[in-house]
């Protein structure tokens, strides 16, 4: 993996997360060393971003599973057989 992946993942978890704050409560880090990972300032170290990955394929499960969700909800109302 690149510096520019885990940077780019860890970006995506905190989108997923809200803000920095949550998402360092999320992956027990000290905030000021979020910060600096989010920055740019310092590279993500490898455990910080497998955390982060975890975070962005749980949130990838669930919009998947709300996608079929709805792809059924529309195939019920219109193909009612």
């Amino acid at each position: 993996m690149n510096r520019e992946t885990h940077h780019r993942t860890l970006m995506r978890a905190c989108l997923i997360a809200g803000d920095e704050v949550t998402l360092a409560s999320r992956l027990h880090v000290p905030l000021p060393s979020l910060v600096d990972w989010l920055l740019g300032e310092v590279p993500v170290p490898v455990e910080v971003f497998l955390r982060a990955v975890d975070i962005v394929i749980a949130a990838n499960k669930e919009t998947m599973a709300d996608s079929k969700a709805l792809l059924e909800q529309i195939r019920k109302r219109h193909r009612p057989d």
